[in-house]
């Protein structure tokens, strides 16, 4: 089964679109909760335990939703996010070569 690939488009801190490169659910905990009256709270995990908490945090109350499906968009995005950091990781090599020489 390939890998699972999403892209969540973010503006003005808000969601506005999470594309996938295959059939993907996305469920979004939203814990910033300022100025919402749709909170819900909820258990917290415990990644140490691997396990639910017992301790609770309060998100804003929404469901999951289907991903658009854009194998392409995905890609593409996947793509130029790399290659800047690819460009960036050798630039930094670059520097470090320069300022031990």
């Amino acid at each position: 089964m390939a890998e699972v690939k999403l892209v969540v488009i973010v503006s003005g801190g808000l969601i506005q679109e999470i594309l996938s490169n295959a059939s993907a659910e996305a469920l979004i905990l939203d814990c910033d909760t300022e100025g919402f009256d749709r909170l819900r709270k909820i258990r917290d995990w415990n990644f140490e335990q691997g396990a639910p908490s017992e301790e609770t945090i309060e998100v804003f109350d929404t469901l999951p939703f289907d991903a658009l499906v854009d194998t392409l968009a995905v890609e593409h995005f996947f793509n130029e996010m790399g290659r800047e950091a690819n460009d960036y990781v050798a630039e930094v090599v670059s520097e470090v070569q320069e300022g031990s020489g």
